[in-house]
């Protein structure tokens, strides 16, 4: 921390880092409130003017609640050796709830996605395009609700594609962002794309949260373009679909078109059909308290004995209680079962 910065906060710890950052909750000294502090070195700076930039662009995108779409930069500090932004303080992404309960309901998926399709189209119709839309870069826990106010974080590789009054659909080059959400025509040599990259991107993340798996794994974003030159459905054939309805199957597909030209338009995404219904069914708002009990209740595993009662067939049972839980068909061989949040897994 440089000596600037260190007049008015307190280093408390370190919340995490990338290859570009490192992220520090700071305690400001004059009145104890809490803040986020992202430390970028000076030989960055390309990246650390454009979030700089982004942020004071964005800043006054707001949500129908009232809420901002992306977070309040506060101050930035510059030394010798690094920028510091200070921005508000978010409980945590999306990426640590995902991986704490692996998926999220078909509500809260909803709520996220419908959010960022209404934060990405007002970027869009100002000009910015992210190009590194993935969980880590999905804020939440703005207020006492984790869902209550999504925002978006992360513009070190946002682009201004175009100006106020000139048209739409500037194109863009460059390789940058996250592979794993990085949509096909970046990875292209000598690449030229729009801002339908984000289109691609929030469909990589809507598929992780409702499948609570990788999308394309072992696959590169380069060879998703050249396999999708054979295999037209390749995004049905490669994805694990299991526990995703065929709605939100077909938004998902809608989202990750090869072609770009084909993509959902944010207009439409925010009003699918799948999105509408879900977002009307009453639920349980979660909480960062819920969320960690949630995360305890899932570690928790069952002491399982089997008793063979016919060849092929074997009864489960809870230890101590010899309470009968489930009788499956298993070839003679050991096996592990483990019961995670009320579902079966096989533990090798």
């Amino acid at each position: 921390m440089g000596s600037d910065i260190e007049n008015f906060y307190t280093l408390e710890e370190e919340l995490g880092r990338g290859g570009q950052a490192i992220v520090y909750k700071m305690k400001r000294k004059v009145d104890g409130k809490f803040f986020a502090c992202k430390t970028i070195r000076v030989s960055l700076r390309e990246e650390a003017e454009a979030e700089i930039e982004a942020l004071v662009h964005l800043s006054k995108m707001h949500s129908p609640s009232g809420g901002a779409m992306v977070p309040e930069l506060v101050e930035v500090f510059r030394d010798e050796d690094y920028y510091h932004l200070v921005m508000e303080l978010c409980q945590c992404s999306l990426r640590d709830v995902l991986l704490r309960k692996k998926r999220l309901s078909e509500h809260e998926a909803a709520i996220v996605i419908k959010q960022v399709a209404k934060a990405v189209h007002k970027m869009h119709r100002r000009g910015v395009t992210h190009r590194d839309i993935k969980p880590g870069n999905i804020l939440l826990g703005f207020g006492e609700s984790l869902f209550g106010n999504v925002k978006l974080a992360d513009f070190g590789t946002s682009s201004r594609f175009s100006k106020k009054g000139s048209p739409p659909g500037m194109i863009m080059r460059g390789m940058v962002g996250t592979e794993r959400y990085r949509a096909p025509e970046m990875s292209s040599p000598g690449c030229v794309y729009d801002e339908r990259v984000d289109v691609w991107s929030m469909g990589i993340v809507l598929y992780e949260m409702l499948s609570g798996k990788c999308a394309f794994p072992g696959l590169a974003s380069q060879e998703i373009e050249k396999r999708l030159g054979c295999l037209e459905d390749l995004p049905i054939s490669s994805l694990d679909w299991i526990g995703i309805n065929n709605e939100a199957k077909k938004l998902i597909l809608h989202l990750l078109n090869i072609d770009p030209e084909k993509r959902l338009s944010l207009q439409k995404v925010k009003k699918h059909p799948w999105v509408v219904r879900n977002l009307s069914s009453p639920q349980h708002e979660l909480t960062m308290e819920k969320l960690q009990d949630q995360t305890k209740a899932g570690k928790m595993s069952l002491k399982l004995v089997f008793q063979q009662s016919e060849p092929g067939k074997w009864c489960v049972k809870r230890k101590r209680e010899e309470e009968h839980l489930k009788t499956i068909m298993i070839e003679p061989k050991k096996i592990r079962l483990r019961c995670i949040n009320g579902a079966w897994q096989t533990v090798h």
